[in-house]
């Protein structure tokens, strides 16, 4: 009778911790964005150094239209003449203040539905779906493209740093890169020198 109401005890206990772990929950997410099964070792090294890249753009644009739209709050809390600054350097590149700042708000405002777009295209890519390709290069060309023409070529070539542009053309490469091995790869060839099949995830 004890053993019985042992087992019944330790079977409640073992469902009512499954249940409350946030585990199973977390996985049961992370299978339904990335799917069940792990691509190959190239396509997940290919989506790591791009998520990295992806996390440090997103997070610029975030951290740079919260410090525009809070620019009185920082400059009462903090000190920090954030309007000012940006004012000054508008007018180098020839904006008129306010207008240069209202560009400049627009610009990390559309950057971050272009990374987010971005991302997107990243977990499709490594669910090996062939459309990641339109998602990733339409993103990161628009917020190119925004930083060239809607601000200044002058911009994008003294206030983007050497490393976001080694960056936006590793994203860039990798991507074209992946997408060709992956065309090969339905073609009955390897997608990698690292591996071939898909791992159970």
């Amino acid at each position: 009778m004890e053993n019985n109401y042992t087992e019944k005890s330790s079977e409640g206990t073992e469902k009512k911790t499954k249940f409350q772990s946030p585990k199973p929950i977390l996985v049961r997410i992370r299978n339904l964005v990335f799917g069940k099964r792990k691509p190959d070792i190239f396509t997940r090294v290919t989506f790591y150094i791009n998520t990295v890249l992806w996390l440090s753009f997103m997070l610029w644009n975030v951290i740079g239209y919260f410090a525009i739209s809070s620019r009185d709050m920082i400059s009462e809390m903090k000190g920090i003449k954030v309007e000012k600054i940006i004012a000054e350097r508008g007018v180098e590149l020839g904006f008129e203040p306010a207008d240069f700042i209202t560009r400049l708000t627009v610009v990390h405002g559309v950057g971050i539905l272009c990374w987010g777009a971005v991302f997107f295209g990243l977990i499709l890519l490594y669910r090996k779906r062939k459309q990641f390709l339109y998602f990733v290069l339409g993103g990161v060309i628009f917020y190119v493209g925004l930083n060239i023409f809607y601000l200044s070529f002058q911009f994008f070539r003294e206030d983007t740093t050497s490393f976001d542009k080694i960056s936006l053309l590793i994203i860039v490469l990798s991507t074209v890169i992946h997408s060709f091995l992956m065309n090969n790869e339905r073609r009955g060839g390897s997608i990698s020198f690292f591996g071939e099949a898909d791992e159970e995830g």
